[in-house]
């Protein structure tokens, strides 16, 4: 938790600083400091899991500063995810599937649901197209908090993923009256997220939509 809270501060702090320090007074800078929510729709690229992008939620804070034609932001977010096995091995060992990592031996061919939860920080910079219309650009480091075997496949899924991966973000933003916002995201995980024995690239794929609202 201190590490978060010290990521957090590190990252916001000097967006703030920079805003409300003797900057605003010379340049036209806009402050932004609020709350988003929205939905994830989550693909994990890879031939042990189903195609296809499946539901989840993300929420979080932002802030960030702009002018007239740019700006930066910087996101904290907790995000959650659905990735289902396509009923092929996660785990081998001597080129056989390795049972004993399964709760059930006779498990090993099933479909699995996992529902992962990450932390994702996002850093974008901002340019305005037209009007309220702004394109974001940049990159996310997404860190893995929870992984959650809904169907009791796996004895351990610590060995499932890795840790965290780094993604590319392309997405536009609405910039509108009182405050909201508005945003849809491709995000292309630039890892591979496999911490299994299979050898296999399995690759974060993540359409974003959210909506949010700055107290400033």
């Amino acid at each position: 938790m201190r590490r978060i809270q010290l990521l957090v501060a590190i990252i916001l702090l000097p967006v703030l600083s920079f805003a409300q320090g003797p900057a605003s007074k010379v340049l036209p800078v806009k402050i932004d400091l609020g709350i988003k929510v929205g939905a994830n729709f989550a693909n994990l690229d890879g031939k042990q899991w189903e195609s296809g992008y499946k539901p989840g939620f993300v929420g979080g804070i932002f802030g960030g500063v702009s002018g007239k034609r740019f700006g930066v932001t910087a996101e904290l977010l907790f995000s959650q995810v659905k990735y289902t096995g396509n009923g092929l091995d996660f785990y081998y060992r001597n080129g056989s599937a390795a049972a004993s990592d399964y709760n059930n031996p006779a498990d090993s061919a099933k479909k699995g649901d996992f529902a992962v939860s990450y932390l994702n920080i996002p850093i974008l910079l901002n340019v305005k197209i037209v009007g309220p219309l702004w394109f974001q650009v940049g990159p996310q480091y997404s860190g893995v908090l929870s992984i959650n075997d809904k169907s009791n496949l796996l004895k351990d899924t610590k060995g499932l993923l890795k840790s965290g991966d780094i993604a590319g973000v392309l997405g536009l933003q609405l910039n509108l009256p009182m405050g909201l916002r508005a945003s849809a995201r491709y995000i292309i995980g630039l890892g591979d997220m496999n911490a299994s024995s299979v050898s296999d690239s399995w690759k974060t794929r993540t359409i974003q939509l959210g909506v949010g609202y700055s107290f400033l």
